[in-house]
Order: C-alpha cells, then sequence, then structure tokens
C-alpha cells in the first residue's frame, strides 16, 4: 500500500501541485485590472491559505499600473467627448483640437462604447468641413479661370499649366486628407466618398461651364443657328484639352492623395467625379455628329475630332487604375470620336456633289472669280491645315478606288482628297465658261479662276505640300494658254483685218517698210469701229488681281501698239478724218481694260 501510494499520481502531494499550477495561470489570465487580480485571490485562498503568495509584489504592481491606464484612458475618452462636444456646438473651435479628439476617441473606439459614440458624434462635423473644404477651390478657379482662360485661345493648355491649376491649395489639400483619414480610419469610408463626390462634381462643373462646355441637347443642337453653333464648336475643342489634361488629371491626383489608404474608394469616387463631366462633353460631339451635314461645319468637326482623339489616351490613363472605369469610358469616347470622322467623311463626299452639282445657269459678270471657287479654295485651305488628322479620318474609311489605291503609294489620303476637290471645281468651271457667247470672255473668266487657285495653293504651304510643285507647274502653263486663246479670240481680227496694208499682209509684219502704200481710208475706220468696239466690251470685263491684269495689258500692248505704230507710219489720204487715235491715246485706253467698269470711245 505504502509503494503503490509513493507511485500513484493522484497522491494528495501531485494534486495540490496542480492546483497551485492551475490557479497561477489563472490569475495571470485575468490578471486585467486590479480589481480583477484582488477579488481571484481573495477567491482562491478560501480554499487553501497558501494561495496567498501568489499575490507577489510584481503581479500587484502590474495589475496596479493596468487599473491606472484605464483610469488613464477614461479620463481621457472623457476629455475627448468634451472637446467633440464643445467644437460641435461652436464653429469657432480649434480644428485641430478637434482632430485630436477624433484620434483618441477612435484609439478607444474598439473596446469602448463610449469612445465609439463619440466617435460617431464627430462624424457629422467632420463631413461639414471636408465639404467646405473641397468647395473652397471653387471661387479660386472661378477667379484663376476667369482671368486666364480665353476660348479663342491656342485649342493646347499652355505649357505653365498645372495638372493642379484651379484645384486645391496645398493647405487645404492636406487638410483634406487629415480629415478623410480619420473618416476612413473610423470606419466611415461611404459617408466620405459621398460628401468628397458631391462637392468635387460641382467643382467640376463650374470650371467646365467656366471654359465655355454647357450641357446641349441634341435637339437644340439641331435647331441652333450657324453663328451661334459655330462658336460653341470653337470653344469645345478648346476646352476639352483643358478639361482632360487640367481639371480631370488635378481631380486625379486629387484622388489619389485623399484616398491612399484606400486605393479602391478613390478610384470608384474618381469615376464618379468624372462621369459627369466626361459624358457632358461627348454628348454635344456626338450631337454633331447625327446633325446635319454641312460644308461650313466641316472644319469645326474637323478640328473636334483632332481634339477628342488626342486626349483620348490621356482619358483612358486616368482610369488606368479601375478596369471597369477604364472600358467604359474607353469605348464612349471611341465611339464618340468614330461617330465624328464618319460625319467627316460623309461631308467631304457630300462637299463634292455640291460642286459637281452646281448647277446655275447665270454667268459671273465681266468673266471675275466665281463664288464658287472662292468657296471651294476657302474650305480646301481650311482641310489643309488638318492634313494629319485628314489622313486618319480618310485612312480609317478604307474605301478608296483603284485610281486613289495606285496613287497612294505617292500621296496621303487628305492630298488626293484635295486634288479630287481642286479637279471638281475645274471641270465645273470649264463647263461655266460655256456660258458666256464671246470666245475672249470664256478665256479671261477660266484665266481669272486658274489663276485664283494657283496663288491660293502658293499662298498657302499646307495646300501647296498636299498639291504638289508639278501640279502648280501644270495649271501655271494652263493659265498661259487661256492667255493665248484670249489674245487670238480678242485681237487676231483687229490686227489681221484693220491693220492691213492693201496687199493682205498685216501693217504689224511690214512696221520696218516705209515705202509701202498708204492704207485706204475704210481700213483705217474699221480699226476704229472695231477698237471702240472692244473698249466698250473689255473695259467692262474684270481681272481681279492687279498683277495679272497688268500682265494682260502688256501682253495686248505687245501687239496692238506695233502694228498700229506700223499702219500710222504708212500714212493716209485722209488722215483727220479717219486717224481718230495717237499711240500715246491708245496706250491711255489700254489702261481702262479690264477694271470692270464699262466706258466707251466717243470720237
Amino acid at each position: 500500500m505504502e509503494r503503490k501510494s509513493a507511485s500513484s499520481p493522484s497522491s494528495p502531494d501531485a494534486g495540490q501541485e496542480r492546483v497551485m499550477a492551475a490557479a497561477k495561470h489563472i490569475v495571470k489570465s485575468l490578471a486585467v485590472s486590479k480589481n480583477a487580480a484582488d477579488d481571484m485571490m481573495h477567491f482562491l485562498s478560501t480554499f487553501d491559505p497558501r494561495l496567498h503568495p501568489l499575490s507577489s509584489p510584481e503581479t500587484a504592481d502590474e495589475a496596479h499600473r493596468i487599473g491606472r491606464d484605464e483610469e488613464e484612458e477614461e479620463e481621457e475618452i472623457a476629455a475627448a467627448e468634451e472637446v467633440i462636444r464643445r467644437c460641435n456646438s461652436s464653429s469657432s473651435s480649434s480644428m485641430i483640437d478637434y482632430l485630436y479628439a477624433v484620434d483618441d476617441s477612435i484609439a478607444a473606439s474598439g473596446h469602448s462604447a463610449r469612445a465609439a459614440a463619440a466617435v460617431h458624434a464627430a462624424m457629422p462635423r467632420l463631413e461639414e468641413e471636408l465639404r467646405s473644404l473641397l468647395s473652397s477651390s471653387s471661387s479660386l478657379r472661378r477667379l484663376s479661370l476667369s482671368s486666364s482662360v480665353d476660348a479663342d485661345e491656342a485649342a493646347t493648355p499652355s505649357a505653365s499649366s498645372s495638372p493642379r491649376h484651379g484645384a486645391l491649395s496645398p493647405d487645404a489639400a492636406a487638410s483634406v486628407r487629415a480629415v478623410a483619414d480619420r473618416m476612413l480610419r473610423a470606419g466611415y469610408g461611404p459617408e466620405l466618398a459621398q460628401v468628397f463626390v458631391s462637392a468635387r462634381r460641382d467643382a467640376l462643373a463650374e470650371s467646365v461651364a467656366l471654359v465655355g462646355v454647357e450641357a446641349v441637347a441634341i435637339e437644340e443642337v439641331i435647331k441652333m443657328e450657324w453663328s451661334v453653333l459655330d462658336q460653341k464648336m470653337r470653344r469645345w475643342s478648346h476646352a476639352v484639352r483643358i478639361v482632360v489634361r487640367t481639371f480631370l488629371a488635378g481631380e486625379r491626383l486629387l484622388c489619389d492623395e485623399v484616398f491612399e489608404p484606400d486605393e479602391e474608394l478613390g478610384h470608384e469616387c474618381f469615376a464618379d467625379v468624372a462621369r459627369g463631366c466626361v459624358l457632358q462633353l461627348l454628348a454635344f460631339a456626338d450631337a454633331i455628329a447625327v446633325s446635319s451635314r454641312t460644308v461650313e461645319k466641316l472644319y469645326r468637326t474637323l478640328g473636334m475630332y483632332e481634339a477628342l482623339a488626342d486626349v483620348q489616351p490621356d482619358i483612358e490613363s486616368l482610369f488606368s487604375g479601375d478596369a471597369a472605369a477604364r472600358e467604359f469610358f474607353a469605348g464612349e469616347v471611341s465611339s464618340t470620336v468614330e461617330q465624328l470622322g464618319s460625319t467627316v467623311r460623309h461631308t467631304i463626299e457630300e462637299f463634292g456633289h455640291a460642286i459637281h452639282g452646281e448647277a446655275s445657269r447665270r454667268p459671273v459678270h465681266g468673266g471675275e472669280i466665281h463664288p464658287m471657287t472662292r468657296y471651294v479654295l476657302n474650305y480646301g485651305g481650311l482641310l489643309a491645315e488638318y492634313r494629319a488628322t485628314l489622313d486618319k479620318v480618310l485612312g480609317d474609311a478604307g474605301d478608296l478606288d483603284d485610281e486613289a489605291a495606285e496613287a497612294s503609294s505617292s500621296s496621303t489620303p487628305s492630298a488626293l482628297c484635295i486634288r479630287d476637290l481642286l479637279t471638281l471645281l475645274l471641270d465645273k468651271l470649264n463647263e461655266k465658261a460655256r456660258l458666256y457667247d464671246d470666245a475672249g470672255l470664256q478665256n479671261i473668266f477660266l484665266m481669272n479662276n486658274l489663276y485664283y487657285v494657283v496663288q491660293k495653293v502658293r499662298e498657302s504651304p499646307a495646300l501647296r505640300e498636299l498639291v504638289g510643285d508639278d501640279w502648280l507647274r501644270r495649271h501655271r502653263g494652263q493659265i498661259r494658254q487661256y492667255e493665248t486663246g484670249y489674245l487670238r479670240a480678242s485681237w487676231m481680227a483687229v490686227l489681221s483685218t484693220h491693220l492691213r496694208r492693201d496687199d493682205g499682209s498685216s501693217a504689224a509684219r511690214q512696221a520696218g517698210t516705209h515705202r509701202a502704200p498708204p492704207a485706204t481710208g475704210p481700213s483705217a475706220k474699221g480699226f476704229n469701229a472695231a477698237f471702240q468696239e472692244l473698249y466698250r466690251a473689255q473695259t467692262a470685263w474684270k481681272v481681279s488681281d492687279p498683277q495679272l491684269r497688268e500682265e494682260l495689258r502688256i501682253a495686248v500692248s505687245e501687239r496692238l501698239i506695233p502694228a498700229y505704230r506700223a499702219f500710222l507710219g504708212q500714212g493716209s489720204r485722209h488722215p483727220a478724218r479717219h486717224v481718230k487715235c495717237s499711240l500715246e491715246d491708245l496706250e491711255n485706253y489700254m489702261l481702262d481694260f479690264f477694271e470692270g467698269v464699262q466706258k466707251f470711245v466717243r470720237w
């Protein structure tokens, strides 16, 4: 029995040791406050006096320290509650003290219902402060934009423009981050997002309106007068780059800073802030794309296409952290760009049809430049300014005919487009020339118009680059042919019939012979009558370009004056009766030709 008792694990001594060990473990585990430790000691000592030593000096000190910490924490919570209560009732209280009080409450809110209540009470004040800070940039942005942004400026923002232009000041941004950080740590992310999106969306809308972009319904665009619509389209093309690269880029940076602890929430907030702005921009462009296609809109539509295509990569990069938002906005922008491109292509096609189908039967007075010529060259020059964009628009069509495809190895789509329009114009001008009964006036009309075309091409570097020097050389030669045709049609009869000798040879060819028989009276009278008629008709003809006008007068004088001099040099039986003007008079009369003001010679 003694051996069994000595070796048994359930002996009284072993049992007491296990109780002591368990008691120590319980005391250690529950020593979370001084009162809890004392209660446990008292309870255990009632079973065994030997448990009194468990209340060792070290354990007692630790329990006392824990208790003191709890008391201090309670005092801190109470102080924080008081600051929050006082600041909530007075808007003039220090925000720094308020934020510190919120920090203390957040730190204790995990195990103190009182602290959690204090945090909850602080949220309305934090939301109001956040709203005020986020909206404070609106007035600053209005002042900045109203003094520096002009819708007539170049479409690209100045190099000095920073992505934070018109956004929060550094101090305001730091304050926003401080408030947002407390709200995020307290678990009020949704409330933070709601206030942030509401305030920044409104501020962004104000800024967008200041650069001339307003919400316009499709019905309004369709009914809008051209002068008003032209201004809106011009402002839109200028504003879209500012909105994307300045305003939206600034909002992106602000979101990244404010929501740095929660990037996903930041991406969602930026998408919500930007959505209305981007869709408003696209809505106007979509309205232009579906409205009536007129040549007047062509230049502005090309400008809108270029501006939107230019910022398309920027828009996609702004949403690079949010795959769903990036896919949505990239799709919307791509669709609008394609619609604008399609509108440009169809408008150019209709422009060509309009040139070909111009059917007016009334000739231009005096053989002047046809309005259609000015019209086509005006818009041709504008198209040439967008030649790189036009290459992209026309290249995307993929529907060039065989001849154009063959030429495309040496010509860009924009060059082919301009040449096609000029060819249509010149063909139509040849048709219009047949409206004149006088062959000389037909040539004056063609020469006037072709000279104008050539000069416009030469004066425009963009047009000259597209058309090419070979085209210019060929058509300058065509101008000389029209000049020769005019001289032959208008002056050949005078030179060969009225200024001739009785032997039938032209006086001009015999100008150096002084022994020739004198010219007869009827020949001089015939010249007088013919010249009177030419003077009456051709003073009413108009050659607008001074240089071309002078060249024509010289060309006529070089043929007429020597022939008339030779004619006078032969003598006449009745010079006083039949020779009505001297060489000097004839030269002066020639100065009245091609002025567009009809005059008469009275002999």
